[in-house]
């Protein structure tokens, strides 16, 4: 099962709070597992391997700089997906009974609602694995042989112990088919990546970089933007598993810390909502 659940917010009081707020959306979605099964809260927590779930940071803010503000009179939203059924189920069950309020360091904000309806909201989502690939893989219409990517919130990879902010192919997909073979059922060619490599390059950006300061004061260098990936050769099957991936996206995030807001990513069509996560 895959699900993207959708909280919406608002504050009573004006207030200011950092841009980036993914570390502490993680928090707040560790808190909500938790007070159901916090066992599985740890091992999310703990976890060394990929993690089955994403974070989205805080949406709707005025942001100006590296802090953000927050006034009664708009709407921001927080963005939770799950991979796999265990947070899936969970992800189900606040969409049911979301809380009344939850904190985001400093800032307390009132929860609207929560759904999992993309006629609700565009950032929300359900399907599952078996459908997704039914979709794709199935005998059909041969596929087009590009797709474009609108990465929303900055996206980075580390490759060769450094930190790549740019969508190449390899990363991108290699990314991608790695989430897929760890939580899916139905299992993917390995090849993918070295298929992206060879026979898929980049034919249409428009792209920049993106900056993250950390409580810390450490700084994240990420992308933000849209990217057109062509394949060069017309394989039905490696041209499925391409748009497959495209549309898994919206779910699995790309690249590092998408479980701390970034590579917060969708499939770009002639009406998708391009609005910031």
């Amino acid at each position: 099962m895959l699900t993207s659940l959708v909280l919406s917010l608002h504050t009573e009081a004006p207030v200011t709070v950092a841009r980036h707020l993914g570390p502490a959306s993680h928090a707040v979605f560790l808190k909500l597992i938790a007070e159901a099964d916090a066992d599985l809260a740890e091992r999310l927590h703990t976890a060394d391997t990929l993690r089955p779930f994403t974070c989205s940071t805080l949406v709707g803010g005025h942001a100006r700089g590296a802090v953000q503000t927050l006034a009664p009179e708009r709407a921001f939203f927080l963005r939770y997906t799950g991979l796999s059924d265990e947070v899936s189920a969970h992800l189900r069950r606040i969409a049911g009974d979301p809380p009344a309020e939850l904190s985001l360091l400093d800032a307390t904000l009132q929860v609207d609602g929560a759904t999992l309806s993309p006629e609700e909201h565009p950032w929300a989502g359900e399907t599952t694995y078996e459908a997704l690939a039914a979709q794709r893989l199935l005998p059909g219409d041969a596929p087009e042989r590009h797709v474009t990517l609108q990465f929303v919130s900055p996206t980075a990879f580390r490759s060769s112990g450094r930190v790549v902010p740019l969508p190449l192919p390899d990363l991108v997909f290699g990314s991608l088919v790695g989430k897929w073979n760890t939580f899916a059922n139905v299992a993917l060619s390995d090849e993918m990546r070295r298929y992206a490599e060879e026979c898929m390059g980049v034919s249409r950006y428009r792209l920049q970089t993106q900056a993250l300061r950390s409580r810390g004061g450490s700084m994240q260098i990420g992308f933000t933007g849209q990217c057109r990936f062509q394949a060069f050769n017309s394989d039905r099957y490696w041209l499925g598993v391409m748009h497959l991936l495209a549309d898994y996206a919206f779910y699995a995030g790309i690249g590092y810390q998408t479980t701390m807001g970034l590579g917060q990513v969708r499939r770009e069509t002639s009406a998708t909502h391009k609005r910031e996560v």
